[in-house]
């Protein structure tokens, strides 16, 4: 499946209805939109109706009508997505299920559910149900709680945790307005409804984790471990990261000052969840300029600018970089998306 910025799809806050007449159209809007997938239809049933716009900061954003039906996401469907995604479904009305992974989660009225779209599962609709779909990089959504890549799990978030409820004022309020919203103001209220999204999964994920066994009469070497995977440490860490990923000059001495911790401290936490400081920060930067670059608000810099803004002080190791990671250049991948965005 194409990267969502080939879509042909405007950017919020402007949605765009997908019109499909009969399953094989609707089949291929899902596809194009959420992921591909084959769709089957109960006795009677109709396809659906569909609404969606892409995210300034990236993603994509729609709402979905279902009546009875079930979508199954296999491997042969998913081989050729690009990228790391998570689909969250936001349930404003009606039943039904998800599965991935072997964990169903059953979810009614303003449950919210976390999958990753490039493993497969499944969604049956047992009662015509409302959605409000968000398709997020896995790094726009855990932003600075990067921590939480690797370890990644289906996450079903309860319609009565204080934070969900939260996340359904923002849409009951909010979205209605972006209509009336500059460019600017829409990339804000976006990225405040993904914070909220964040914090609902990782409100699930710490729930369900509570009350776990652990070890007993754990060794100084286990101990020591325990300490360096601190989720508290590592979460100011990852911060202070984020908000300085643009200093060229960002370093293990310059964490591990800001934290008031030794180099070593630093090495440690990175080695406990099986990365490495540079690599890590490499990435980071990559994905941050990648975004840059489909991004409309930043259409008049420069490639060389794109790559100062976000910590490279070599254009050409950028490019290089980009390359090597994504497949294409820069400027490449930057006249593409620009190209389907005005076609």
């Amino acid at each position: 499946m194409r990267h969502i910025a080939s879509l042909d799809l405007p950017y919020a806050p402007t949605l765009k209805e997908i019109t499909a007449h009969g399953p094989g159209e609707w089949q291929s809007s899902l596809d194009g939109i959420v992921m591909p997938g084959d769709v089957s239809l109960a006795t009677g049933g109709t396809a659906g109706q569909l609404q969606a716009c892409r995210l300034t900061g990236g993603g994509v954003l729609a709402t979905v009508r279902l009546s009875h039906q079930e979508v199954r996401h296999d491997s042969a469907h998913l081989r050729e997505l690009v990228g790391d995604d998570v689909v969250v479904l936001i349930a404003l009305d009606g039943c039904g299920s998800v599965t991935q992974d072997g964990r169903r989660m059953a979810f009614g009225k303003g449950d919210i559910t976390f999958r990753r779209a490039r493993v497969p599962s499944s969604a049956i609709i047992e009662e015509p149900a409302t959605l409000l779909m968000v398709r997020l990089p896995i790094a726009r959504l855990f932003g600075h709680a990067v921590a939480h890549y690797a370890r990644f799990e289906p996450r079903r978030a309860q319609a009565d945790s204080g934070i969900v409820k939260t996340v359904h004022r923002f849409i009951e309020a909010a979205l209605p307005g972006f209509a009336r919203m500059t460019m600017d103001t829409v990339a804000m209220a976006e990225q405040s409804l993904v914070a909220l999204l964040s914090t609902a999964y990782l409100e699930a994920a710490g729930s369900a984790q509570t009350g776990a066994p652990n070890a007993s009469n754990a060794s100084s070497a286990s101990s020591a471990s325990a300490t360096s995977c601190n989720p508290l440490r590592w979460s100011q860490l990852s911060a202070y990261i984020a908000a300085n990923i643009h200093d060229p000059e960002l370093d293990v001495d310059a964490c591990a000052c800001a934290l008031g911790v030794s180099k070593r401290y630093i090495h440690k936490m990175f080695e406990a969840r099986a990365l490495q400081y540079g690599h890590f920060i490499l990435q980071h930067r990559l994905a941050r300029a990648r975004d840059d670059l489909e991004n409309p608000l930043w259409a008049t810099l420069t490639i060389a600018e794109i790559a100062y803004q976000n910590g490279f002080n070599d254009s050409a190791h950028f490019s290089r970089s980009f390359r090597a990671s994504y497949g294409t250049s820069p400027s490449e991948f930057r006249k593409s998306t620009l190209i389907s965005i005005r076609s």
